[in-house]
């Protein structure tokens, strides 16, 4: 059962939906990425770096095109 601050939130969410002409839906799966971290280790040795300090540009060369399906 919802409390009165959670149905209120939903009016706001509804009615802000309805001004801007569409509805508000759940994403079809949560964003998620997945990296090559072997890969991703042999580079740092080679740069000598670590993995938290990779660049944006950096960490997307080791990106997965689709996420991995766990069953």
């Amino acid at each position: 059962m919802l409390t009165e601050n959670e149905k209120q939130g939903w009016r706001e969410l509804d009615s802000k939906a309805q001004l801007a002409g569409g509805y508000v839906t759940a994403p079809k799966r949560p964003l998620v990425i997945e990296y090559d971290y072997r890969a991703m280790t042999s580079y740092c040795k080679k740069k000598g770096v670590s993995k938290m300090d990779l660049t944006e540009s950096e960490l997307s060369m080791f990106e997965y095109a689709e996420p991995f399906i766990y069953s």
